[in-house]
């Protein structure tokens, strides 16, 4: 078969011009969904899950030690959670002044939403705590108190993967447990 000048000429323009359509060749921009895995709930969740659980343990006569490894969390939400850390000492040297302490608590998280853009992950999910408190008056009581409280999560990637940035009730005011610190 044979082609005439004009159409071999058509089919090479149009060729090029198809070629300068096409998205530039190489890796993907730094921040972009592409070059980021994104986050399991599950994984989410599990440092979810940690992070409350040393955050409740602080209110507790004698805390646990921390279960949320340093690679988990970003130097924003490892400098608020020590800011947090002294209101709750306040908080609960006041409470152990008239009286009561902490002795156990038992906390299930339940992941309500996960939003990932980019480089960054939105979780929502709600805490369920039940906490055991003793007093001098009547010691250790065996009906626990307890809360249900909204909370929001946010995550950043970095090289060593997602890490937690912030932890945020969905409520605010007064009614917030001792462990939780707003704002």
């Amino acid at each position: 078969m044979k082609y005439s000048p004009y159409m071999v000429t058509v089919v090479a323009v149009l060729g090029f011009a198809l070629a300068w359509c096409q998205p530039a060749a190489g890796p993907p921009a730094v921040g972009s969904s592409e070059s980021v895995p994104g986050p399991s709930s599950s994984e989410l969740a599990a440092i979810i899950q940690a992070a409350v659980e040393d955050r409740n343990g602080t209110v507790l006569d004698t805390p646990p030690a921390p279960r949320l490894a340093e690679g988990q969390m970003t130097a924003a939400y490892r400098s608020k959670r020590d800011r947090d850390l002294e209101v709750v000492a306040r908080s609960k040297a006041g409470f152990k002044s008239m009286g009561f302490w902490y002795t156990s608590f038992s906390t299930k998280v339940t992941v309500e939403s996960v939003e990932v853009t980019g480089s960054e992950a939105s979780v929502r999910f709600k805490e369920l705590t039940e906490e055991h408190q003793s007093s001098t008056a009547n010691g250790p009581s065996s009906v626990p108190s307890g809360y249900s409280l909204p909370q929001i999560a946010t995550f950043r990637v970095s090289g060593d993967g997602w890490q937690l940035d912030s932890i945020a009730p969905t409520v605010h005011g007064g009614g917030l447990p001792m462990s939780v610190v707003d704002g």
